[in-house]
Parts: structure tokens; C-alpha cells; sequence
């Protein structure tokens, strides 16, 4: 949907929730039942505040092109953040991971510490994390956000691809994303996610179609996308820079990105077969493409 008709379906939306609203506090309350009906309009009132917020917000919907294609050399770091769950599950993960077709090195950032996840992950050739002794037991771990952090201490790549365990990426997802980063002002792309579990003529939404698409598009469109935790890249320097990341862990050694060495870099270009999801999602069979939602809310330090 273009903007135009956007904006014409929100104007209308307000001024007939106005005109019903108004005509429910001056002629249509019953007073004689005041202890439910005004309950009633108070709740009808508040719909109305959040239809106009939710107006505000796809306000300035933008419907983002593909990028440009990506420095060639632009590298980047898969994590995996893993805690107890079941090892194939994060394995299935961790090799869909390894298929991504951009050159990159795929890493599993264990915090349970599993003997047997790390057996897995040197089995089949991928990168295995997990805290050191210098995150001592009276040190705050800050669960994910800490695993996070050490991880960036042990790593090298500019860009960083955030996966939770249960999700599964299509090879291409870097082809289609690191060209965003080629304007310095953006610092993270976050992209949909899909259930494999949900039927593809669901009505109950459980895709989450209205916020992956018109409320992250609208959010964009006022430059305030957000990161929802996982399934995004971001700019390892922007990140660095952000309040969400751990501060009270071991020293920072993570915000400089130096070339990693060669054994790092893991080259795939054959084409493995059809994935199950479209760009990233949790096991999922759908196919249309998502949007692609760049922040730029970063300033980067002029050189």
C-alpha cells in the first residue's frame, strides 16, 4: 500500500472514531447504568488514542528497495547464541549458518559451557565460544547481552549476523543485506522472521505480519526501526557504541575490527539446496520477501 492511500485510510479512521467517540460521551451514555457504561467508553476512548498512535506511526510507511551490492570485502561474524537447548536444534542452525553463501565465520556462542556442543561444532568445522575465567562467578553475566559481548571480544568481522538457536538463515541473506551498510549512517538491519509451524492461510496472524511489515515500516520511515534481538546485522563499531551492550564484563577489546586471519574466514559459494525460510525465520516455509528495515540513528565520528 503507497503512502497516499495510507494516510487517506488513517484521516479517515480518526475522524470517524472522533465523530463516534463524541457522540458516545454526549448522547449515548447510560447513567442510570454509570458502573458499566462508562467503563465501556472509557475503553472505547482509549482504542480510539491507540488507533491514532498506530496512525502516527505508519504515518511516513517506507517501503525500502533492494540495497546496492556489498564491498566485496566486507566481513562478517555469525553468532549462534545458545544456552540449554536441545544440541540438533542449534546444530540445524549452526550449518544453515555455515551455508550462508557470503564469505564469513560461523560461531556458536555457547553459555551452557556443553563438552558435547563444543565436540559438535569442531566436528563440523564451526567456530565454538564460551565465557572464560575472566567473567569470575561474583561478575554480573547479563545472560544473552553478556554472551554477546564476550563474543565480540573474540572475534574480528565489521558486521555481525545475531541468530538465536531455533533460527535458520537462507544462504543469501548477507547478498541481500550488507549493501545498506555502504551509507556510514546505518548501523543495524533487522529483518522478519517465519514459523514453519504456521499454516500459510493462518487468520490469526501469528506470522506477525502487521509488525514485521506496517509497524517496523512505519517506525523506519521515522528512523526509529529497532532491534528485536535477533535476526538482524549490525556494524560492529556502531555497536560498540550503544547502551545496550554489556559494560561491566571483562575489558573491551572489541570495538576495533582488524582483518581476521585467513582461518577465520569460511568461503562457501557453492549453492546448497532450497532453504526453509525466506531471508531469516525460525524454521519457516513461506517464501514472500520481507522488508528490509536499516536504522540511522547513528553518527558516526568524523574521520
Amino acid at each position: 500500500m503507497t503512502r497516499f492511500w495510507t494516510r487517506l485510510i488513517v484521516v479517515l479512521t480518526v475522524i470517524l472514531g472522533v465523530n463516534y467517540v463524541a457522540w458516545r460521551w454526549l448522547a449515548s451514555l447510560n447513567w442510570e447504568a454509570w458502573w458499566i457504561a462508562v467503563p465501556l467508553v472509557i475503553a472505547e476512548t482509549y482504542s480510539l488514542i491507540d488507533v491514532m498512535l498506530f496512525g502516527l506511526t505508519v504515518w511516513k510507511l517506507k517501503i525500502r528497495k533492494p540495497p546496492p551490492a556489498a564491498p566485496e570485502d566486507a566481513t562478517v561474524d555469525v553468532f549462534i547464541t545458545t544456552y540449554n537447548e536441545p544440541l540438533d536444534l542449534v546444530l540445524t542452525t549452526a550449518l544453515a549458518a555455515k551455508d550462508i553463501r557470503w564469505p564469513h565465520s560461523t560461531w556458536i556462542l555457547d553459555d551452557g559451557n556443553r563438552p558435547e556442543m563444543r565436540e559438535l561444532a569442531e566436528a563440523h568445522g564451526i567456530g565454538y565460544v564460551t565465557r572464560s575465567a575472566d567473567w569470575t562467578p561474583d561478575m554480573p553475566r547479563h545472560a544473552k547481552a553478556g554472551n554477546l559481548n564476550n563474543a565480540l571480544m573474540l572475534t574480528f568481522g565489521e558486521y555481525l549476523l545475531i541468530l538465536d538457536a531455533d533460527q535458520i538463515p537462507q544462504p543469501d541473506i548477507l547478498d541481500k543485506t550488507l549493501g545498506y551498510f555502504n551509507d556510514d549512517k546505518v548501523a543495524l538491519v533487522q529483518t522478519p522472521q517465519y514459523f514453519i509451524n504456521v499454516p500459510a492461510d493462518d487468520p490469526l496472524g501469528s506470522q506477525a505480519p502487521l509488525f514485521y511489515g506496517p509497524i517496523q515500516q512505519g517506525k523506519d520511515g521515522w528512523n526509529a526501526a529497532f532491534f528485536c534481538g535477533s535476526n538482524a546485522i549490525l556494524r560492529r563499531e556502531a555497536s560498540c557504541s550503544w547502551a545496550w551492550w554489556v559494560t561491566s564484563g571483562p575489558p573491551n577489546r572489541a570495538c576495533a575490527a582488524p582483518s581476521p586471519p585467513p582461518q577465520r574466514r569460511s568461503r562457501r559459494h557453492a549453492t546448497p539446496p532450497r532453504p526453509k525460510t525466506p531471508w531469516l525465520g525460525r524454521c519457516s516455509t513461506r517464501w514472500r520477501p520481507p522488508p528490509i528495515l536499516p536504522s540511522r540513528n547513528w553518527n558516526p565520528a568524523p574521520p
